[in-house]
């Protein structure tokens, strides 16, 4: 059914008129402007025939003498020869005539043929590849088969490590029966495969051993008073003659006399006799400006406080490779307002990562970080603080007294628990219980409860 109404059709019959008379006006405008151009080159072709003709009859150019035709500029310049209309230079050019499926003329210069598929070719594979795979497959199968029967034998024999306790961390690897190095030549270092065996020698890049990396830095040589006065004369005195050597080659200039009140007679000592005021004025000045250059040079070398806090943070990233250390406390009761603060503040200013946890019955403390940052804060925790000293807090007194810190548990990590210092509050056993294996260290919470239990019990006695 046609939807279009009387008046759109005769809208576009009309539009269709006048871009068809558009286009023959053109056309027109082309084919005069064409005619033209052919009636001015004919016309310039007469004038020059006439000229050759007057020169050739005794005119004013010379014998041998030929003269240069000027650039053509403007209306004179030729036509190219495909606009001239000539049959001699049409030529049957196929690409000219290439239409797409509208009925467009398209570009002859662009490709508009697709792509051919390549043929896929046959690719044989070597005889025994796929039998070498499988065999490596069943290899690995019975390997890893052997390997769940010791596990299972020793999970029969109660040997395996408890991985609610964490116990799998602390475990000392067993000894494989072949080393991944010496895989290739043998399985048990029984038998060698001597096929495997070249002329070239392999040369492994040296690493650090784990427990290397926690050693500390060699010590220096240990000197006597008597030694380092040497070095440190020696060192002055090649110091003082290389100075002296650039005063004589002219590099440098002399230093001014060093003057002082109780040289001043004996370095200046004509100036002194003459006028003694205005000398001593002058040596009194220079010892001010010696001892204000002094202290000038002192602050410009101190550290800012920016400065201060970005040496301290890569001193503990430099000692943090080293390894990772933790030490676990347990507090009777954290009650006391500056045992709170020396507590958590000790601990940001280490840069320390771990938790405090408050629960009915203790305090737990966890601190992650370097090796001498723990090794203050314990001091500070077992013999600075003192935890049985009473208080009162909004006038109310407060006994503290039995209360004390216990050491649970110190040594490095393979790698950090936390990742940052938190205080977290628990009003049940089980909700710290659930905390605490959030980030793999209920173990602390365990041995804390057995660490406060037997105090109890001793304390009972």
């Amino acid at each position: 059914m046609n939807t279009k109404r009387p008046s759109d059709e005769s809208a576009g019959g009309e539009l269709k008129r006048v871009k068809l008379e558009d286009k023959e006006e053109k056309a027109r405008r082309a084919r005069e402007r064409i005619a033209a151009l052919k009636a001015k080159k004919l016309l310039l072709h007469e004038r020059g025939q006439q000229a050759s003709q007057v020169d050739g009859n005794g005119g004013a150019q010379s014998k041998g003498v030929v003269k240069e035709k000027e650039p053509a500029k403007g209306l004179d310049v030729e036509l190219h020869p495909l606009l001239t209309g000539d049959e001699k230079w049409k030529t049957d050019n196929p690409n000219l005539r290439k239409f797409n499926k509208r009925g467009y003329a398209v570009n002859p210069y662009l490709s508009d043929t697709k792509p051919e598929r390549k043929r896929r070719e046959f690719k044989f594979n070597k005889g025994g590849k796929y039998i070498a795979l499988g065999d490596e497959v069943r290899k690995q199968l019975a390997l890893e088969r052997a390997e769940q029967a010791v596990i299972e034998e020793k999970r029969s024999q109660g040997l395996l490590p408890d991985e609610s306790l964490q116990e799998q961390k602390y475990a000392i690897p067993e000894q494989p029966l072949c080393e991944w190095w010496d895989t290739p030549f043998t399985e048990d270092y029984r038998e060698l495969n001597e096929a495997s065996i070249s002329m070239y020698i392999q040369h492994p890049v040296p690493i650090m051993a784990p427990w290397e990396s926690h050693l500390p830095p060699p010590k220096p040589l240990f000197l006597t008073k008597k030694e380092m006065k040497r070095i440190r004369r020696q060192a002055r005195a090649e110091k003082y003659e290389e100075e002296q050597n650039k005063i004589k080659l002219g590099l440098a200039p002399p230093p001014p006399p060093k003057v002082k009140l109780n040289n001043l007679m004996n370095a200046l000592t004509n100036e002194a006799i003459k006028d003694p005021t205005a000398v001593e004025q002058r040596v009194r000045r220079e010892v001010q400006e010696r001892e204000a250059k002094h202290i000038a040079d002192n602050q410009s070398r101190k550290l800012s406080k920016e400065q201060r806090i970005e040496k301290k943070e890569e001193k503990i990233e430099r000692d943090l490779q080293l390894g990772v250390y933790s030490a676990v406390f347990v507090i009777d009761k954290l009650e006391h307002p500056s045992h709170k603060f020396k507590v958590e503040r000790n601990a940001t200013q280490s840069r320390f990562v771990g938790s405090l946890l408050y629960c009915p019955e203790f305090v737990l403390v966890i601190v992650e970080g370097t090796e001498k940052n723990i090794r203050h804060y314990k001091r500070l925790m077992m013999n600075r603080i003192k935890w049985d000293e009473s208080t009162s807090v909004d006038g109310h007194d407060m006994s503290l007294a039995g209360n004390q810190c216990q050491l649970v548990w110190e040594g490095p990590l393979n790698e950090p628990h936390f990742k940052k210092w938190t205080v977290f509050r628990s009003n049940s056993e089980q909700g710290a219980m659930s905390y605490l294996e959030h980030f793999g260290v209920i173990q602390y919470f365990k041995e804390a409860i057995v660490k406060t239990q037997a105090t109890q019990q001793a304390r009972a006695k």
